[in-house]
């Protein structure tokens, strides 16, 4: 089977902890490079991830010609930035959540890899986990009947003296690293986009970013979408999609580990019942099915159009919260 040589941009945990192993367990692709701003970093983790070369600072990785495609595990702040730069040296790109923090730099990010017929997808790595395919196939055959309120929380605590998630200059915040999660799965799994929100977020914080926000977005078709998301609380995630003949939940929604999950179907009164899913690498998932899109460049899965509309609904949430008003969500499904 063919491969394509992968190289990785910034040393943090998801990157070399998990998408460099991923990369190396999957059978489409191979990790050529990793890079780091500092040398002495970019050098160790090509050791530890078994990459054949490190480079300092980041252009390098972008001139080496046997990187086929870029995995950009950059603070979101500096997604465009690299991004951009990344379609200029003809490289594709796998970008971690979120794509931008801007409906603008996003669309520039989408025109400028698709002018260039190169791929740009969102790294929502959950989407790769079977228990979604089994949300969807269970929504699909009518499980729980016409679906009305979907709820998702994400949440958990970080350290502020050390984390970037507390940087306005770097795109911090919880509404872009969590609670961005429950609106990309509520578009997900209803396959409907959201017209209007009303937010609230704690934006008192001395670091300039949301420690906690919620939004409540309304979709088409009449579902309601509550999504709630912190960076100083208990770890927490969950995930509930209640329809007019019963309810589906999932108690690990965004990060399931590798060992068996289940999603939980309750219909009217009946005894909840439990379906059962296999433990499973969703990074190794996801990066077999970017590869796979670099691979097949007739194959539409997933485009950048996708993150993009996820950066609208989530720019439309941090809108409401700054003038306290329900704010329109932009339909950017057939922009040029």
């Amino acid at each position: 089977m063919k491969r394509i040589g992968w190289g990785i941009l910034g040393c943090g945990w998801i990157a070399t902890e998990a998408i460099a192993p991923a990369i190396g367990w999957s059978g489409n692709g191979r990790l050529v490079a990793v890079a780091s701003r500092d040398p002495q970093t970019a050098a160790d983790k090509a050791k530890e991830t078994g990459a054949a070369r490190a480079y300092a600072p980041y252009e390098a990785l972008l001139d080496d010609p046997d990187v086929d495609a870029v995995y950009i595990g950059l603070p979101n702040g500096m997604h465009e930035e690299w991004a951009l730069r990344c379609a200029e040296a003809g490289k594709h790109v796998l970008c971690e959540k979120s794509l931008a923090l801007t409906v603008d730099a996003a669309l520039r990010m989408t025109r400028a890899f698709r002018e260039r017929r190169l791929r740009l997808v969102e790294a929502f790595m959950y989407r790769h986990h079977p228990q979604w395919a089994v949300v969807r196939d269970l929504l699909d055959a009518g499980a729980i009947g016409r679906v009305r309120i979907v709820r998702g929380s994400f949440c958990s605590r970080f350290d502020k003296a050390s984390n970037h998630r507390w940087s306005a200059s770097l795109g911090g915040g919880a509404l872009w690293d969590l609670t961005c999660y429950s609106i990309n799965a509520a578009r997900y799994i209803t396959r409907a986009e959201p017209q209007s929100v009303a937010a609230l977020a704690g934006t008192d914080t001395p670091e300039g970013v949301d420690a906690t926000s919620q939004a409540s977005l309304a979709f088409e078709g009449g579902v309601t979408v509550a999504a709630t998301g912190s960076l100083q609380s208990g770890f927490d995630q969950d995930f509930v999609v209640i329809g007019e003949e019963g309810v589906l939940r999932l108690s690990r929604p965004f990060a399931p580990g590798w060992t068996p999950t289940q999603v939980a179907l309750t219909r009217r009164l009946e005894t909840e019942r439990r379906i059962d899913v296999g433990g499973a690498n969703h990074f190794l998932h996801q990066v077999e099915h970017f590869a796979s899109l670099v691979l097949a460049p007739e194959r539409d899965a997933w485009p950048a159009e996708d993150g993009l509309l996820n950066v609208a609904a989530c720019q439309a949430v941090a809108e409401s919260w700054r003038t306290g008003t329900v704010v329109p969500v932009p339909d950017l499904r057939y922009q040029p």
